[in-house]
C-alpha cells in the first residue's frame, strides 16, 4: 500500500468519483447489498477483519482501531442486473435491461490516542424489476401487455467510533440514518375474495344464482400503480475485534432489526377488469336462469347493483394516498483473515440474517380513497376509503458465507473470491417485482498504483438463479402458479484508498 500523503487535486478527483454514483440495488442477499467496496468486491466481499478498508465502519465498525492515520475510500460502480419470466401466458420474456449506478464514500480520521473515527456513506440495496407480460384477465381478449415493475432503493450515513481496551483487542458502534424510497411499484395484485368485506353483499342478491357463481372465484384481481414513497430511520452496529501484528485479525459485529417506514406516496387501484368480468359472470347466470335475453339480464342486474349502492358508471377506480414498510434484518456476522506468507493472505466471513420477522408480511397502507364502488366492494361502507394489501411473504433466515484470497505480486494485489447465501423466498411467495435471489458469485479484484494513484478494481458475477412457483397454491396469485424467474448480475468497481 502507498502510504504517502496525497495532493489535495487527487483526493477532489477521488471525491467526485464517488459522487457520481446514487444508490440501488446490487449483487445482493435479499435485498441488502454484499459489499460496496472494490477492495473487498474483488475477495469475495469479505468485509470484517480487514486491514485498512474504511468502508467496513457499518459492518466492522471494531475494526476502525487498526488504522494508524487519516484515511479515504471512495468506490464507484455500474450494476446491471438480467430478469427473465415465464408462467402460463408468457413464454420466456427478458426484462428491460437497466445499469444502476451506484458509489460509496468513507472517511476514517486520525486516531485520538486509543479512540479511533469514521464517517461514511454507502447504499443498503435495493430490489427492481421492469416487465411488460400478459396477463389472463387485465390483457384482455386484445392480448394487451401489462406494466410490471418496481424500484426500491435504500442508503445511510453517520459515524461510528473504535476504543482500543488492551492491544489488539477493540470495540466499536456506528449510528446512522437511513433513507429509503420505492419510486414505482406497480403490477397485478390479487387477494382472496374474504379480503373485500363488501363482496359477501353481491352474491346476497340473488342468492340461488349468484352464490353458486360467486363460489368460482377464488381472487380478485385489481392493478396498483403506486410510486413515491420516502422515509427515514435510524440503524445501529455493534462491533468487536481483535488483531496481531502479523496480520492475522478476527472481527464480529451485530446489528438490530430496523423497520423503515416510507409513505408520501400515491396509488391508483383500478377493479374495472374484475367487476367487468364478475357482472358479465352475473347477466349470463341470470340469463340462464330466468330465460331472459342478455339486455334483460343486463338491466336487471344494473337495478340490482343500484340497490346495493354501486353505481358502474362511476368506474371501478381509486386514487389513494399510500404507505408501507420495509424491514431491514437483525444481522450478525463473523469475519477472519489469516497471512499464510507474507504476500499472501487468506479471507473468510459468515453472516446471518433474520429475515423471518424483517420480511413476513409488506403492508401496503392505503387511505382517501374517495369511489364509493370500492369503498362499498372492499369495506362494505362508501364512506371508508382506507385499505392495507398484507402482500404475504414469509422469508426465511439465511446464512451467507463468503471466501476470499488476496496476492501480493510487487506493487500490484490480484485478488479473488466466492460467495455463496441462501435464498430466503419460498416457493409460494415469489412474485416478479421481488425478483429472484442470486445465490452464488464469483468475484476477482486487482490493485495498483497509476501514476502515484492508488487504483483497485473488481468484477463480481452473480449466476442464474432460478425460483419456480409452487404447482398450486401461490399466495400472491394463481399467475405465479408454475411460474419461473431468473436473474443473474454483474457488477463492476473502481475505488480508491487515500491515505494522509
Amino acid at each position: 500500500m502507498n502510504t504517502r500523503a496525497m495532493r489535495p487535486g487527487t483526493v477532489l478527483a477521488a471525491l467526485a468519483m464517488g459522487l457520481v454514483a446514487a444508490p440501488s440495488a446490487a449483487q445482493t442477499n435479499g435485498y441488502v447489498l454484499h459489499c460496496m467496496s472494490a477492495r473487498a468486491a474483488g475477495q469475495g466481499c469479505v468485509t470484517r477483519a480487514q486491514p485498512a478498508l474504511p468502508s467496513s465502519l457499518f459492518r466492522d465498525p471494531a475494526g476502525l482501531a487498526a488504522f494508524d492515520r487519516a484515511m479515504l475510500e471512495v468506490n464507484a460502480a455500474p450494476f446491471l442486473p438480467s430478469i427473465t419470466f415465464e408462467n402460463a401466458a408468457n413464454t420466456r420474456v427478458d426484462g428491460t435491461r437497466h445499469v444502476y449506478p451506484l458509489g460509496s464514500v468513507a472517511f476514517v480520521g486520525r486516531p485520538l490516542g486509543d479512540l479511533a473515527w469514521a464517517v461514511g456513506f454507502e447504499p443498503i440495496g435495493g430490489f427492481g424489476s421492469d416487465f411488460q407480460l400478459k396477463h389472463e384477465l387485465l390483457s384482455g381478449s386484445t392480448g394487451d401487455l401489462i406494466d410490471y415493475e418496481s424500484y426500491f432503493a435504500a442508503a445511510k450515513a453517520g459515524p461510528a467510533v473504535a476504543y482500543e481496551l488492551a492491544p489488539g483487542l477493540s470495540v466499536g458502534a456506528s449510528a446512522s440514518l437511513v433513507y429509503g424510497q420505492i419510486r414505482d411499484f406497480r403490477m397485478p395484485f390479487s387477494m382472496p375474495p374474504s379480503t373485500a368485506k363488501g363482496m359477501a353483499a353481491i352474491p346476497g342478491l340473488d342468492p340461488a344464482v349468484y352464490g353458486p357463481l360467486f363460489q368460482q372465484f377464488t381472487e380478485l384481481t385489481a392493478y396498483g400503480n403506486s410510486e413515491g414513497f420516502s422515509g427515514f430511520t435510524w440503524a445501529a452496529d455493534l462491533g468487536i475485534g481483535y488483531r496481531r501484528a502479523s496480520g492475522f485479525a478476527v472481527s464480529a459485529s451485530w446489528a438490530p432489526e430496523r423497520a423503515l417506514e416510507v409513505d408520501g406516496g400515491g396509488a391508483l387501484i383500478d377493479m374495472s377488469a374484475q367487476f367487468g368480468q364478475m357482472m358479465m359472470a352475473m347477466v349470463s347466470a341470470r340469463a340462464e336462469a330466468y330465460q331472459e335475453d342478455l339486455g334483460q339480464a343486463q338491466a336487471a342486474v344494473l337495478d340490482q347493483l343500484a340497490a346495493a349502492g354501486i353505481d358502474p358508471s362511476v368506474g371501478m377506480a381509486a386514487a389513494y394516498e399510500a404507505a408501507t414498510t420495509i424491514t431491514l434484518p437483525m444481522t450478525a456476522g463473523l469475519g477472519m483473515s489469516v497471512p499464510l506468507t507474507g504476500a499472501w493472505k487468506v479471507s473468510g466471513e459468515a453472516e446471518w440474517r433474520r429475515w423471518s420477522t424483517a420480511e413476513d408480511v409488506m403492508p401496503f397502507r392505503l387511505t382517501g380513497g374517495e369511489n364509493a364502488n370500492i369503498n362499498l366492494m372492499v369495506n362494505g361502507d362508501p364512506a371508508d376509503g382506507s385499505f392495507t394489501y398484507p402482500f404475504p411473504l414469509h422469508w426465511q433466515d439465511t446464512w451467507t458465507v463468503k471466501l476470499g484470497t488476496e496476492y501480493a505480486l510487487g506493487s500490484t494485489a490480484l485478488r479473488t473470491g466466492f460467495i455463496y447465501g441462501e435464498n430466503p423466498v419460498p416457493h409460494n411467495t415469489v412474485f416478479i417485482t421481488f425478483p429472484a435471489i442470486c445465490t452464488r458469485a464469483l468475484t476477482a479484484g486487482v490493485g495498483w498504483t497509476l501514476w502515484g494513484f492508488p487504483l483497485d478494481a473488481s468484477y463480481v458475477y452473480t449466476s442464474d438463479h432460478e425460483a419456480l412457483g409452487p404447482d398450486a397454491g401461490h399466495l400472491l396469485g394463481t399467475e405465479y402458479n408454475q411460474s419461473r424467474t431468473t436473474m443473474n448480475e454483474s457488477t463492476f468497481t473502481i475505488g480508491t484508498t487515500l491515505p494522509f
